[in-house]
């Protein structure tokens, strides 16, 4: 394959029900003679190196979402060079179009439009404020250099301080509201598409010839991110007020920030039912208690539970007995969960990849595989491979035999 350096690319992340056809993906790539020049790539299965080293989007993610990136490899790099160059002289327009097109059509979450091995997007379609937000904190989240509150260290952060941070995440994007973010953005650079406007683009876009300078991106990832008003309790609201003066939108542009933020009464609807997750089980091998936890279930606060060995983690209807409670209370359990990417972990400071996964995993039963890695706000952790799934388990010192157990009964 040749170098992919500078040339443009369409990032997308679609739902885990999502089942994209070549159809449909060579009419939102503007036909058969345009689509033959881009280059098709699962992230996880095909460049998982991606995610974990170059642009990681995990954080923003829910289990069983697929990334993947539309590559331009017919029109090749975009500048002669990409390190003393910040204007790209393309127009970019029909490539922004190809964006919202593929978005809707295949049901993306979100998608980027942006170059290899530069900074910042030239357009990004979103379906929520929020993941828009969430996008432009990613680079704060995963800078080694950035602190909890958003501030520049002169060293890197420790393990500790950077699970920390990444453990706000979330609660960071509870902080501003939708109108606050909206706020922040030029408004001749929103616009609205689709069924009933749902699709929000934001392009930073020349006026004049769809040129792009990528400057610009990376001021709107700045003001966006807004790592300035973090709140000193992450999750806390605030008032952003108002915002940068180059910002500040004319008295003529509030009709247009008004459909946007959509102040408009929302239609009465009926309650809607609780949603019920599927109860936690439990199995009792060599002397423990295992919690058998069920993707739904396995998230960022019940990691941090478990490594507080809390029993605030089982609910009314979790399948426990009273003996099993009881040895949850004292410590005495451990846990196996579906992991759905390898990047969850870490090794070495490092998320894990595929590829040292497999290079360095041992063996155990007829076809399993087992590798030790950190679990971020947990600690030591075994991942599992097994009969094509994945879990992750606090049990290191299972004999194969329990292991396999253990793995059988997760299905």
């Amino acid at each position: 394959m040749q170098s992919l350096v500078d040339c443009a690319f369409i990032d997308l992340v679609l739902p885990a029900d999502a089942q994209p056809n070549e159809a449909a993906l060579i009419e939102a790539l503007g036909g058969a003679e345009a689509s033959a020049g881009f280059a098709v790539l699962d992230v996880d299965h095909d460049v998982p190196q991606y995610e974990t080293d170059v642009s990681p989007t995990l954080p923003l993610r829910r289990a069983g979402e697929r990334r993947l990136l539309f590559v331009d490899q017919a029109s090749g790099p975009l500048r002669a060079s990409p390190r003393t160059e910040s204007i790209v002289a393309r127009d970019l327009r029909p490539d922004v179009a190809r964006l919202v097109a593929l978005v809707e059509l295949l049901g993306a979450r979100f998608g980027r439009l942006g170059a290899f091995a530069s900074f910042g997007d030239a357009a990004i379609a979103v379906r929520s404020v929020r993941d828009l937000r969430g996008l432009m904190l990613l680079g704060w989240a995963y800078d080694p250099t950035r602190d909890l509150e958003g501030r520049r260290r002169a060293t890197p952060l420790t393990q500790r301080e950077f699970e920390e941070k990444l453990g706000s995440y979330g609660r960071r994007l509870d902080e501003l509201d939708d109108a606050d973010v909206i706020a922040r953005i030029a408004p001749d650079r929103l616009s609205r598409h689709g069924e009933g406007g749902k699709l929000l683009v934001v392009e930073v876009l020349s006026d004049r010839d769809g040129s792009w300078d990528v400057r610009k991106g990376v001021e709107l990832e700045t003001r966006l991110a807004a790592v300035e008003l973090f709140a000193r309790i992450p999750g806390a609201r605030v008032s952003a007020g108002a915002p940068p003066a180059e910002l500040t939108p004319a008295p003529v542009v509030e009709a247009t920030l008004a459909p946007l933020i959509e102040a408009t009464p929302a239609p009465e609807v009926e309650p809607v039912a609780e949603i019920i997750l599927p109860p936690i089980h439990a199995i009792d091998l060599a002397d423990r208690t295992i919690l058998r936890l069920p993707a739904e279930r396995f998230d960022l606060e019940a990691v941090t539970l478990l490594g507080r060995r809390s029993g605030d983690l089982i609910r009314p209807g979790d399948l426990l007995s009273g003996l099993q409670k009881d040895r949850l209370h004292h410590g005495e359990t451990g846990f196996i969960a579906p992991l759905a990417f390898l990047s969850e972990v870490f090794i070495d400071g490092r998320p894990l990849d595929r590829k040292r996964f497999e290079a360095e995993a041992r063996p155990f039963g007829d076809d399993g595989r087992t590798f030790e890695a950190h679990l971020p706000r947990f600690g030591t952790v075994h991942v599992v491979a097994h009969a094509g799934r994945r879990w992750v388990t606090s049990e290191a010192s299972l004999s194969p035999e329990d292991l396999a157990t253990l793995v059988a009964g997760a299905h």
